[in-house]
Order: C-alpha cells, then sequence, then structure tokens
C-alpha cells in the first residue's frame, strides 16, 4: 500500500516539475520522526526513493550530520541526518531503520538524500501564499497551509482527541489558528542553503577562498547600478563579501516585490541598472516574476544572473527562455564576481 501510494507521488512529481510555468512553487510536505510537517520545494528534488532498493554504508564520514553513504542505480551520495539538524529529539541516535523514503535532492549539482518516514503530499503554493516566520529560526524560509489528502483527512478524524494540542504546537511561529481551516495543517518550508551551509561547510569556505586568492578583484568603473533580489540571509553575505570590494552601486532586497516598488519610486536610478542578480524562490514576488518584470517594464537588454541553488532542468530552459543570460550557483561566487565585472564593463561575449 505505501509502495502504490509513493509510486503516485513520484508521477505527481514528474507532472508537477512544470509548474514552473505558472509561477507557482510546489511543495513537497513530509514528516520525519515526529508529527510536525516539513517542506521543501519540488524543484530541489531528484527523486523519491525507497531506502531498502538502496544500498547504504553506514558511517565513512566524521560529520556528525552525515549517516552514512547511498548508492542507488550507480549514483552515490552522502545521506544527511535531517533530524539532528532541525534539532528533533537531539537525545536519541535515529537509524535508517526508522525512515521509509530517501529524498533525493540536487544542490548546486551535487546530491543529498535525507530520510523521512512519508511524503504527505505535494501542494502548489502561490508566492503570496508563503509567509515569512515571525520567529529568528533561521533553518524555515516559509511557513504555509498544506490541505492533506482523502486519506490523511479519514486518518485525522479517528485522532480528533490529539489535534487541538498538536495544532496549538504548530502555529506558534505565526500563522493564526482562526486562519487554519478544518482540513488544513501548518508546513514549515526548509531554508536549504542554511541548512548546507550548515552540514557542509567547508564548501563555502573552500569557495571563498578561491576568491580571496583570485589576484584581480579590483573596483569596477561604472556609473551602472547592480540589483540584488535574494532572501536567504547565507547567500545575502557571500554577495557581500563577493561584491563590497568592486564599490559597485548595489542595491539589496529580499524578494522582487520590494525591487518593483524601488524602481517605480526611483525611475531616474532604475535606468541605470547595469545588471540584476535574482534568486528563483523569494516570497511576494519571486524569480521568474523579476525576469519578467525586468524585460518586459524596464529593459529587456539589462543583463540577468539567476544565482541559485536549484539544478532542475525544467526551470533553467523555462528562464532561458525568458531571457535569462547565465545561471551561477550559490557556491560560487568566483563566478559571481567575474560575471558582475563583464555585464558592468559591457565585456561579456
Amino acid at each position: 500500500m505505501e509502495e502504490k501510494r509513493h509510486s503516485k507521488l513520484l508521477s505527481e512529481l514528474d507532472n508537477m516539475t512544470m509548474s514552473h510555468k505558472q509561477n507557482i512553487m510546489q511543495i513537497a510536505a513530509f514528516q520525519t520522526v515526529g508529527d510536525v510537517i516539513y517542506g521543501i520545494n519540488i524543484a530541489k528534488i531528484k527523486e523519491f526513493a525507497m531506502i531498502k532498493d538502496a544500498q547504504v554504508t553506514s558511517g565513512l564520514s566524521d560529520n556528525p550530520y552525515q549517516m552514512g553513504i547511498a548508492v542507488l542505480r550507480g549514483e552515490s551520495f552522502p545521506i544527511v541526518d535531517l533530524t539532528k539538524w532541525l534539532g528533533n529529539d537531539p537525545k536519541s541516535e535515529h537509524t535508517l531503520k526508522e525512515f521509509d523514503i530517501f529524498v533525493v535532492s540536487e544542490f548546486n549539482q551535487s546530491l543529498i538524500a535525507f530520510p523521512v518516514k512519508k511524503i504527505l503530499t505535494i501542494a502548489s503554493k502561490r508566492a503570496e501564499e508563503l509567509e515569512r516566520p515571525s520567529t529568528t529560526n533561521a533553518k524555515m524560509t516559509y511557513i504555509t497551509k498544506i490541505e492533506l489528502n482523502q486519506d490523511r483527512r479519514r486518518s485525522r478524524k479517528r485522532r480528533k482527541s490529539s489535534l487541538h494540542s498538536e495544532k496549538q504546537t504548530l502555529i506558534k511561529p505565526g500563522l493564526s489558528d482562526s486562519g487554519i481551516g478544518e482540513n488544513e495543517k501548518i508546513c514549515f518550508v526548509l531554508d536549504v542553503e542554511q541548512m548546507l551551509e550548515d552540514i557542509f561547510p567547508a564548501v563555502t569556505q573552500r569557495k571563498m577562498h578561491e576568491l580571496e586568492e583570485y589576484e584581480d578583484i579590483q573596483p569596477i568603473q561604472t556609473d551602472k547600478v547592480l540589483i540584488i533580489c535574494e532572501d536567504s540571509h547565507i547567500a545575502t553575505s557571500v554577495l557581500h563579501k563577493t561584491l563590497d570590494k568592486t564599490e559597485i552601486e548595489t542595491h539589496y532586497f529580499s524578494n522582487g516585490m520590494e525591487f518593483q516598488s524601488w524602481a517605480i519610486k526611483t525611475p531616474g536610478v532604475a535606468k541605470r541598472i547595469g545588471c540584476v542578480i535574482t534568486d528563483i524562490e523569494m516570497p511576494l514576488m519571486d524569480g521568474f516574476q523579476v525576469v519578467e518584470y525586468v524585460k518586459n517594464e524596464i529593459d529587456s537588454s539589462i543583463p540577468i544572473i539567476v544565482n541559485t541553488s536549484m539544478s532542475n532542468i525544467g526551470v533553467v530552459k523555462k528562464l532561458e527562455d525568458m531571457g535569462v543570460n547565465l545561471f551561477i550557483p550559490k557556491t560560487e561566487p568566483l563566478k559571481i564576481y567575474q560575471a558582475v565585472k563583464s555585464f558592468m564593463e559591457g565585456t561579456h561575449v
């Protein structure tokens, strides 16, 4: 029964990866060891795999968050202990026997997998349906409401006695109880960039070291302005370290709506935009909408760099069709510097 349900979810995943054409985020909702529901953008998911189908070797790393290495259809990838990173049940050591499914994800052209107990549903969410947490928990990017499938709803009725206390726990970060429907639950969407930085900090450190050793970093002479739309604190910090020495006039925005509002209020400055760097996942107005706004409302010749951890082919093709000039992973600060330099100086080929 579980495998049949898993197969159905895989089919939904394949169909829904085309949601980028509608500027809708598809969120895979899942549970680990407790009742709390977490989510991740399916554009960052390569596949769901049954743990029993993979060859797993435990250990092999002194990283406290790495449970081992999995091999599936000839590809190997580290197994990340998501439960430990989230801080759930920190005194207990969990083994793969407690989980059923690997969520195999592709970030910055690298594969990782984390085990979960259940994939609950895949929910379609517009940017305005994603709410920023009111807490300072850096592990979550958004909170949203999801409606579980019919089987889950029947199960919920059987567990009605425990629903009230569980709901009170889940809604603490900001969504009001009155705003949650009878068949809805709160889903916490994970901050992937923060997770990778916490679990594999050496990746960013190594790339920043490469940037520091690059001898040609110097101020860039231009009267053009650089626009950056990025909601991740980790990514914004890396961009600051990468670009501050260029002395370019740079404006940072945490979402596309902030940028749009600024551009409308300061049309004279907006006319001097020489390059735009944008993430894809952002609340209120996402990267697709930023690209559309720049190309259609400001100037179609403005070069746009998408700085993202996504490697989804469908997403890349969609943005290329919209006029995006370059895709650079978030762990490549030197490439960001070189691209900005060439675009701002007009030497990019």
